[in-house]
């Protein structure tokens, strides 16, 4: 395991971080891309990324996945567009977690796939002020990490309709 140095980043709490001299600069961009890009781009990035592997890679994705975040077992190899949005969506929640899954090696050439993607073009334009700190993993579930149980669920209040006199339609 590569040596670990605290860092401190914009008021977050004390982070541990990999020291910069051990990781792969490939693997660090394809990090950065992770922890900044939306999920909607990781997911192109990813599909791009996942259509040109072969069977065996993909397989090697989804063991990652299960060791990672204990999903994609469900997933066949030829589901493209379901590898990805795991990928994406749990790269994106915990980045060092989905990283430290994979062989090394994968990793870098996933990294290499990933920034080479069209899809990835212009989304590394930060990466030069990034101080190197991967976000915190996430808790809870957020509104667009795909984790989110509450997603899509009709809420009545949000209509504020509803919340005039005589709901909608009037007649009150």
């Amino acid at each position: 395991m590569a040596p670990v140095r605290a860092v401190w980043s914009r008021g977050r709490q004390h982070a541990q971080e990999r020291a910069d001299g051990d990781e792969d600069v490939v693997v660090r961009q394809y990090r950065y891309l992770l922890s900044t890009a939306t999920l909607d781009a990781l997911e192109k990035v990813h599909e791009e990324v996942v259509v040109g592997m072969s069977d065996a890679d993909r397989r090697a994705l989804l063991g990652g996945l299960s060791d990672a975040f204990a999903t994609g077992r469900h997933v066949e190899v030829v589901e493209h567009r379901k590898i990805a949005h795991l990928i994406a969506a749990g790269g994106h929640r915990h980045t060092r977690a989905w990283l430290d899954s994979l062989d090394p090696m994968f990793a870098r050439r996933l990294a290499e796939k990933a920034l080479d993607s069209e899809a990835a073009f212009g989304r590394l334009n930060g990466y030069a002020y990034w101080d190197g700190v991967s976000q915190e993993p996430v808790e809870d579930p957020g509104p667009n990490d795909g984790f989110d149980p509450g997603a899509n669920r009709y809420r009545a209040d949000a209509d504020p309709r509803f919340n005039q006199g005589g709901g909608i339609g009037g007649g009150g």
